[in-house]
């Protein structure tokens, strides 16, 4: 990440008008007014406020894998096709619901004929039953004249022929009844079949998305976990695209509201303390030809989180989202941004490096140089930077410091007064 504290918008002017040199080894830096800004420039990301998602169908068999999905920050209209997803497993239990149906279809069929011929076989044996019946009544005329053992023949004869007929009805029944059932029960595991089948159809048909309306679609990322596998410790999730596994009800694309638009950046956790929400940020995105904006500190997240590169050291980040007050057609999802966040300013200012400020019992003190020898003068200070101090009183504007502590042979013999920030108290005045 690229940091830079910046104390003036017209530095470098400042550092060719003020002399810098060396007396009897002193660096010194002469002073003049100016307006003072600390700033910082991060590195971060554009992106949109709200976005529409676009969810992938409920899953009911096996995971989904993406086949083709939209080109990230790509224009569609309402009605294109922006993803296709697969499911092996469903595919292939689709596959082996349609040959179940086709060999139940061809078991009715058969039951069906089968029933049919059954039917028909204890049909005509019923018909021969009933022609011996009245065969058998036919002759009962002869028990007129019949002896008693032949009267008693034809008695059973007939009512063989009678018992034989019940059967053969009872059995046509039953028949019709076993058939009609196994035809019904085949016919209702067909139905059944045919409405699992229709389902999966249909889950597979939603496997293809289309958009629901038109603009611009991002990509998404799922959220990263780990797991245990056989080769150990994994990581899983991260950005969704083509030959992605999706595994949660995660977003595959979505559609950022492009009226509305923020900034993710990540800042050093020592940058990270001075950010307040409201603090004015100059934005500038290279790839929409240089595009240069504001904006505004939304918030601050305080989950740190330390960046792989840094691992060793643990050097911390902390995200902050930056709102853009006016968003152009330009700026689009997924670019990067270079924000200038303004920490304190204050216009028409006297200030001095921080090397040149220290602390004698407890008061805040500089060394001005006077006729070869520097003397401490006290001062009083407003707002402090990483670099910079503003002094508020003790000093004029013209005077010329040291950026280190001069050696005592170096310092004026004359006492501070501690009442009057400007003046030197002599014991020997010259």
């Amino acid at each position: 990440m690229k940091v830079l504290l910046i104390v003036l918008v017209t530095f470098s002017l400042l550092l060719l008008s003020c002399a810098s040199k060396k007396d009897n080894g002193i660096i010194t830096f002469s002073l003049g007014r100016s307006d003072y800004i600390e700033k910082i420039i991060v590195s971060g990301t554009v992106q949109a406020v709200v976005n529409f998602p676009v969810m992938p169908p409920r899953r009911m068999y096996g995971q989904m894998t993406v086949l083709r999905l939209a080109a990230d920050g790509s224009f569609v209209k309402k009605g294109d096709t922006i993803c296709v997803l697969t499911v092996p497993e469903l595919e292939s239990m689709h596959q082996g619901i349609v040959t179940s149906i086709e060999t139940l279809e061809a078991e009715l069929k058969k039951k069906e004929a089968d029933n049919q011929l059954n039917v028909a076989l204890l049909e005509a044996q019923l018909a021969t039953s009933e022609a011996k019946l009245k065969i058998s009544s036919l002759d009962s005329l002869k028990m007129n004249f019949a002896t008693g053992a032949q009267k008693r023949l034809l008695e059973l004869e007939i009512k063989r022929s009678l018992i034989e007929k019940q059967k053969i009805e009872k059995k046509l029944a039953a028949t019709r009844i076993i058939g009609e059932t196994e035809i019904r029960q085949t016919k209702a595991r067909i139905m059944q079949e045919k409405v699992r089948s229709q389902t999966m159809e249909d889950q597979m048909n939603s496997m293809t998305i289309v958009a629901q309306r038109e603009g611009i679609v991002s990509r998404t990322e799922s959220p990263r976990f780990t797991i245990m596998g056989p080769q150990g410790m994994g990581t899983m999730g991260g950005p969704i695209t083509e030959g992605s596994v999706l595994f949660l009800d995660t977003p595959v694309l979505q559609f950022p509201d492009l009226s509305k638009m923020q900034v993710s950046a990540d800042i050093l956790e020592a940058d990270f303390k001075k950010i307040e929400k409201g603090q004015p940020v100059s934005i500038t995105i290279d790839a929409a030809e240089r595009l240069i904006t504001t904006g505004k500190v939304n918030r601050k997240n305080l989950i740190g989180r330390t960046a792989q590169r840094y691992s060793s050291s643990k050097v911390k980040f902390y995200e902050i989202i930056i709102d853009i007050d006016s968003c152009h057609s330009k700026m689009k999802p997924g670019l990067s941004a270079y924000c200038e966040i303004t920490f304190q300013q204050a216009n028409d200012t006297l200030f001095i490096p921080n090397l040149a400020l220290f602390e004698k019992d407890s008061i805040k003190v500089v060394y001005v140089l006077k006729s070869g020898k520097f003397q401490p003068v006290k001062v009083m200070t407003g707002l402090t930077g990483s670099s910079y101090t503003i002094i508020t009183d003790g000093l004029k504007g013209d005077e010329v410091i040291a950026l280190s502590e001069p050696p005592d042979r170096l310092i004026s013999s004359g006492k501070m007064n501690k009442d009057k920030p400007d003046t030197i108290k002599t014991d020997n005045p010259e």
